[in-house]
């Protein structure tokens, strides 16, 4: 061997063995510096963690009806990564042409491949999507690194014929991904105290809102492999944790009543078209509600108004302020009793309808002259309510008004609760007092204005209401957790409750403002009001009024109480009183509460047999004639 080739073998060896060395060397670092961190890095390229969704609790009435549960549902999703994949574009696209992928990679340069195959799939989708084949294929060339979402809310069975069409033509980097929609068996009813939920699944209003924590649950996961198409590899599954289902709610509702209130409703904004008509019923025992409702509202399904009103997702009942007119008399006449002041049978003159001797005028809508207390209230005599609580002061009608609930929040399980607007004595003005009396210069929400009758009602206790028998796991013989009791607070001797109550039976009575209210069989107690519309920077507006009714039945035993306001309903004259539009609607839903609930009369005589009318057919809603207020 010539020494030249000795010496270029010798360095040929030196070289490999630095070059060796190197390498070597370069592994050595990896190994003892970058291991972890590039085995994190190769491990997520196969590795991940999949979120197993937790079921979203349900919602159900009193007697176990559901009302809202949520069922599975699909989204149709690309990955602009996968859909460049030159081996998955062959893969397809020689399922199409019925050639290898070998062939097809032999026929066309890469660029090609990767639109061929947008197209493949664009025209694919399109007709099980119903949509234009060059939108989808302008979505599918997206840059971005994210997913293109195709389709949302695919039900079970519809997802099924897409995922079965995939494998069929051979389309790899399109999946299906699993989820939830809230699902509502009875989409237009009781919407405003249901609520809905977001595109997340998160509550939005109601009692989605409210009780959305313990309905969401807690998510599971799941480790797995997958493969370079990020489908999951099921042989290398790993450990799993199950998801944790939310709370079901069950709601003290009785849906059979609450459907007779809403389509009473229905038939109150198709004959008098008001701005807003809300109603609630409750139990004054135990100041469960039993139905609430409001009109105009929407679809729970699309969220949406419905027959051409603009949707109201508020709950009016807790979240809109109205000034409740001469309903409000309970609280002066309750006040004066309470404090031994006066009793039903205490004269008072009414000064023929109009007084002023205080420094303002105060004015009745009749002339009466020296009526007792009990037909004071009956008449709805301003005057009379005024003159009989002058003796509290300001002072100690401002605590009545405070105790009876008014001012705060009712504490209900329903968002968006507004406390009302109740002025302190300090910044009362000279005509304040009267007009607080008669029910103007406060507003207040349905649910204050129902629960303050329920302090009648109650003996003069009150109880905060509540929307809510408990939550319940989704477990066999999970027991129902109520939240904790809110106190109640005693408002009223029992003595002068029961007084009240007489005067509102009055009210009820020939000479009363609430005949229209009164329902055979059942002595009911009640309080009509009426009042102008107050307009933030306009003021009062003339002939623009809120009608409403509040009454209890049997008077004795109350078992229901209900309250009705109908915020400007086109009447005129009389016809626009709370006695003439609000008392008849009451007087038809409490006939067939009654029978529902299975309330004893305690008027028997009263009956008399009445023909068998199918429930699909509504109770006329609203009854005319006659001088109420």
């Amino acid at each position: 061997m010539d020494r030249s080739l000795k010496t270029r073998l010798v360095l040929g060896c030196a070289a490999l063995v630095a070059v060796l060395s190197t390498l070597s060397a370069r592994l050595l670092y990896l190994e003892a510096f970058r291991g972890e961190r590039l085995s994190i890095a190769a491990r997520a390229h196969y590795e991940d963690v999949v979120t197993l969704p937790a079921r979203r609790g349900r919602i159900y009435d009193r007697s176990g009806e559901l009302l809202a549960r949520s069922q599975t549902v699909f989204t149709l999703a690309a990955d602009p990564y996968h859909l460049r994949d030159p081996l998955l574009a062959c893969i397809g696209l020689g399922k199409k042409e019925g050639v290898s992928p070998q062939e097809i990679r032999a026929k066309h340069l890469p660029e090609e491949i990767a639109a061929m195959y947008r197209e493949y799939v664009a025209d694919v989708l399109s007709g099980v999507l119903d949509q234009p084949r060059h939108e989808i294929a302008r979505r599918l060339k997206s840059s971005g690194r994210g997913d293109v979402v195709l389709a949302k809310n695919l039900e079970d069975d519809f997802a099924g014929q897409i995922e079965a069409l995939l494998t069929e033509r051979g389309i790899r980097g399109v999946r299906l991904d699993p989820g939830e929609r809230r699902y509502y068996p009875s989409p237009m009813s009781l919407t405003q105290v249901i609520g809905y939920v977001d595109e997340d699944g998160v509550g939005v209003s109601g009692i989605e809102k409210t009780f959305d924590e313990a309905m969401r649950g807690t998510p599971g996961k799941r480790h797995c492999e997958r493969d370079r198409s990020r489908r999951e590899i099921h042989a290398y599954r790993g450990p799993q944790t199950d998801p944790v289902p939310g709370r079901d709610v069950h709601l003290t509702i009785d849906m059979a009543v609450q459907t007779v209130v809403e389509s009473e409703l229905d038939a109150v904004i198709d004959r008098f078209r008001p701005a807003m008509v809300t109603a609630i019923f409750i139990d004054p025992r135990t100041s469960e509600v039993i139905a609430m409702a409001s009109r105009p509202h929407f679809d729970l399904s699309t969220r949406k108004g419905i027959r051409g009103h603009e949707p109201v997702r508020r709950n009016p009942a807790v979240s809109d302020l109205y000034q409740p007119g001469s309903t409000f008399k309970i609280v002066p006449f309750g006040g004066a009793f309470d404090r031994g002041l006066a009793n039903p049978s205490t004269e008072v003159d009414c000064h023929m309808g109009v007084y002023n001797l205080d420094g303002f005028v105060l004015a009745d809508h009749h002339p009466y002259g020296r009526l007792t207390a009990r037909m004071a209230f009956a008449k709805s005599s301003n005057i009379g309510a005024y003159l009989l609580a002058r003796p509290l002061n300001k002072d100690g009608f401002h605590h009545y008004v405070k105790q009876f609930g008014f001012g705060e929040r009712s504490g209900i399980e329903l968002n968006g609760e507004h406390a009302g607007r109740v002025l302190p004595p300090q910044r009362w003005s000279a005509t304040s007092f009267p007009s607080q009396v008669k029910g103007y210069e406060i507003a207040v929400t349905p649910i204050q204005m129902a629960m303050a009758c329920a302090v009648v009602a109650n003996g003069g206790v009150y109880r905060p209401p509540t929307i809510v028998k408990g939550v319940r796991e989704d477990a066999r013989g999970a027991a129902m957790v109520k939240g904790p009791e809110r106190p109640e607070r005693r408002v009223l001797s029992e003595k002068a409750a029961r007084q009240v109550m007489q005067c509102m039976v009055e009210t009820m009575g020939e000479y009363g403002t609430g005949t229209k209210g009164r329902v055979p069989g059942y002595t009911v107690a009640g309080k009509t009001g009426t009042a102008r519309k107050h307009i933030e920077r306009v003021g009062y507006v003339a002939g623009r009024y809120t009608a409403s009714f509040v009454g209890f039945l049997p008077a004795e035993n109350p078992r229901l109480l209900g309250l009705i306001v109908i915020d400007e309903p086109k009447a005129s004259g009389p016809q626009v009183y709370g006695g003439a539009v609000a008392a008849p609607v009451f007087q038809s839903i409490a006939k067939r509460a009654v029978r529902i609930l299975g309330i004893e009369p305690d008027r028997p005589e009263e009956l008399v047999p009445e023909p068998a009318v199918p429930d699909s057919i509504p109770v006329a809603a609203v009854q005319t004639g006659g001088e109420v207020r």
